[in-house]
């Protein structure tokens, strides 16, 4: 027993020394440029001028109550085909929960230009439709495992004791699941609040949230001390939707038996509550393929041509030399974020197999690689350009920081995946081959890696779908020859005419084969 408490130490040991990494990338690239960022620029009168001035005022006006409108549809698209999901099992089920949550995988750009298909003016309408395409998955996702785990023998009984199906869900359901629901419209409400490149594309010069506006004051126009002073108010009121949204996550409920009940004689309500979500959530990315085919409603391969015979290089733009870019980015952005997701797993997975007290500080420092989910890609563009633009970290024009950026942003999801694999392998395993004199290293490599290869690929092609779709940080840092396929998109698709804009479909429906194919990993 000793022996294994000395073996299981050193190896836990170890695996927290590796830590120190993703802690130092994230310190450099997230925490530093943005403590940069206030110290420089942050300044009281620069915070009174942004809530003041009648443009601003607009600007947060707009961005609040097109947050609030699209998390109320949001939550009206997707309970009904949460509640269809969870509570019952019929063929399909999966397929149409994997089409309910692939938009939220693709470039915001991408659902940005389906839309674009069919209201070419964009607006209000289509600002809000692209944000519950995109945020559907939230939904399900969130609330779809804690209504999932609802005893249906509780709906029983209260149904039994002659409680109409609105009492059933006011009485038992709604207190059951209320946590997860508004845990998941404060992520919905933060999407919607911080969207970039929907609104970029879809809102015109007229419509701007507080993203597009600290875009203009930074890089149009050079006010850096008005887009920080924004961009410290928004986390201002991101961390009050999370301080808000935290006091549900401790609940009272106590988590009941799952039974998952046959399906209903009333199959017409569960199709309805999953075939319109799926409609509304997919029919953007539809569109978008058939957009790329189609002019004028005559059906054409000119889109595709037009990409690789030169004509986008009337607005500047080398497709063939946008995708090369994006690809290596990407393939930058998995050798990146892979092995810091990585260090992280392995960390977390052995202080919990650990038979010693776990110490806070290594899930402190998981938490705080997290960080870049909190922050807005806008604002953590604005802290890389201020910071990374003087001497000693004069980086701002170097093209390794894009991806650099990428993996940071990517982190996150990337552990996500890894964290619940690494924790699954059984413990005994490595204590065996600890026993017959295996290294810590040995062990992970011999062990540990075999079992994670099946996670690790799924999180690669997780990681470079983010690198390809990524918008906000990557419109600071892009310069001539590091345009990006999400980038190019969006300068074509507001060009006049019928060519330039044909082009950013066809190179749309490129993208969606690309994360397709990455995120289709195994």
């Amino acid at each position: 027993m000793e022996s294994t408490c000395i073996v299981t130490n050193r190896a836990t040991h170890f695996a927290r020394r590796l830590l120190a990494l993703p802690l130092a990338v994230v310190s450099l690239f997230v925490l530093f440029p943005v403590a940069t960022m206030v110290v420089q620029f942050g300044r009281l009168d620069s915070l009174w001028d942004s809530l003041l001035l009648t443009s601003m005022q607009r600007v947060w006006w707009f961005s609040t109550w097109q947050a609030l409108f699209s998390t109320v549809l949001t939550l009206a698209v997707g309970l009904p085909a949460t509640w269809a999901l969870a509570r019952y099992r019929f063929r399909g089920a999966r397929f149409i929960a994997g089409l309910l949550t692939v938009p939220f995988l693709m470039p915001a750009v991408v659902v940005a230009s389906g839309i674009r298909a069919v209201l070419p003016d964009g607006g209000v309408g289509a600002i809000l439709w692209a944000h519950v395409a995109f945020n559907v998955a939230v939904v399900l996702r969130v609330v779809g495992p804690r209504w999932a785990l609802l005893d249906q023998v509780q709906i029983e009984t209260a149904a039994d004791l002659g409680a109409r199906p609105t009492r059933i869900m006011t009485a038992v359901v709604w207190p059951y699941i209320k946590p997860a629901v508004f845990n998941a419209a404060s992520l919905v409400f933060i999407f919607c609040f911080t969207s970039f490149a929907i609104v970029s594309i879809l809102g015109g010069i007229s419509r701007r949230t507080v993203e597009g506006e600290i875009f203009i004051q930074a890089i149009r126009l050079g006010d850096t001390g008005t887009a920080t002073a924004l961009a410290l108010l928004q986390a201002v009121v991101i961390g009050a939707v999370v301080g808000i949204s935290s006091r549900y996550k401790r609940s009272d409920v106590l988590t009941l038996t799952s039974t998952t009940a046959s399906p209903p004689r009333e199959y017409m309500a569960i199709f309805l509550c999953t075939a319109l979500p799926a409609v509304i959530v997919t029919s953007p990315l539809v569109l978008v393929l058939a957009r790329s085919l189609t002019i004028n409603g005559v059906l054409t391969l000119d889109g595709f041509r037009w990409l690789f015979d030169g004509t986008t290089e009337t607005a500047g733009i080398n497709i063939a030399s946008v995708i090369r870019t994006s690809l290596v980015f990407a393939f930058i952005c998995v050798v990146i974020a892979i092995p810091l997701a990585l260090t992280i797993s392995t960390a977390l997975s052995t202080s919990t197999h650990a038979h010693t007290k776990t110490p806070r500080w290594p899930r402190a420092i998981a938490l705080l690689t997290t960080a870049p989910m909190v922050l807005s890609s806008v604002t953590l563009g604005l802290g890389l350009i201020v910071t990374f633009d003087q001497w000693p970290f004069d980086w701002r024009s170097q093209q390794w920081l894009i991806p650099m950026i990428h993996a940071v942003i990517a982190l996150p999801l990337a552990t996500y995946v890894l964290v619940p694999a690494a924790q699954a392998i059984p413990n005994e395993l490595r204590l065996a081959a600890s026993s017959l004199g295996a290294s810590p290293l040995r062990t992970w490599i011999r062990i540990d890696m075999p079992l994670l290869t099946p996670a690790i690929r799924r999180a690669s092609g997780l990681c470079a779908a983010v690198s390809l779709g990524e918008f906000g940080a990557t419109s600071f840092l892009s310069r001539s020859g590091s345009t990006t396929i999400p980038l190019a998109i969006s300068q074509l698709i507001n060009r006049p005419g019928d060519v330039l804009p044909q082009s950013a479909f066809a190179l749309a429906a490129i993208t969606i084969g690309l994360c397709a194919v990455l995120l289709s990993s195994r």
